[in-house]
């Protein structure tokens, strides 16, 4: 049988077969470039921590950065109850969280619990969040798992939290209660109010510009807030380098 000869459509057709490739991975190059030549966006928000009895008793700081659809958030947390002058608890954490596209890709925190040190990773898997504390072991998590660090208002969207401090997780009901008049440190706000409820009560306050202006929890029965002291827009390079997890 004779073989027939190749025809010069042929010949471009598989030409464009193998030129496929070679432009798909330099056009997935340069979106990585170009993102990377984006400049951060990065703001502070930081809080004062609230007990009913023992007043303020530390810090809360979330530093949000931007990058194209990439947002890394990293917390500073410090804590210190003290009865005359002497300091009864201190708790004191880092945690660094890395979205994209309102998307958890992973977690990371470091927690001195009035001594007890406890650590958590999280990394997305596919169909899955997979998380290693120390506190709690080996934990699977849905792919909507959200920490419990309320830095932005969708982060409310989900039915399945994690703790930033031990990693465990928790299915949660969140509900919109509607606007209310709040008043936090003697300033009077309309705000969103939101209930978050797993095996405690949680509230998360939101300005009309979306801007978790103060939430609050419970530890040991007790409700602790955290209310906003200051939001500031950080300088270019200023931001802290989180860890590429």
């Amino acid at each position: 049988m004779q073989k027939s000869k190749p025809t010069l459509a042929s010949i471009v057709f598989a030409a464009s077969l193998a030129f496929v490739p070679l432009v798909s991975a330099q056009q997935a190059t340069r979106n990585a470039a170009a993102q990377n030549a984006m400049p951060a966006e990065t703001e502070v928000l930081t809080y004062n921590v609230e007990h009913p009895t023992y007043g303020n008793i530390g810090t809360y700081t979330n530093t949000v950065t931007q990058i194209g659809n990439t947002t890394d958030v990293r917390t500073d947390l410090h804590i210190a109850v003290k009865v005359i002058g002497i300091r009864m608890f201190h708790q004191d954490a880092t945690r660094e969280e890395r979205w994209n596209n309102h998307q958890l890709v992973s977690f990371k925190s470091t927690t001195d619990d009035n001594g007890t040190q406890i650590g958590v990773t999280g990394k997305a898997d596919g169909n899955a969040f997979h998380i290693n504390s120390t506190a709690d072991g080996v934990l699977t998590a849905p792919p909507q798992v959200h920490p419990s660090n309320p830095w932005a208002p969708f982060v409310l969207q989900t039915d399945t939290m994690m703790s930033t401090k031990s990693g465990k997780v928790t299915n949660v009901v969140v509900r919109d209660t509607g606007v209310v008049t709040m008043n936090f440190d003697g300033k009077q706000e309309r705000v969103h109010q939101w209930f978050v409820d797993d095996d405690k009560h949680q509230v998360v306050w939101i300005d009309d510009r979306g801007v978790v202006v103060a939430f609050q929890t419970e530890e040991q029965g007790s409700p602790i807030n955290f209310v906003l002291r200051s939001q500031t827009a950080a300088a270019p390079g200023s931001a802290p380098a989180l860890a590429n997890n």
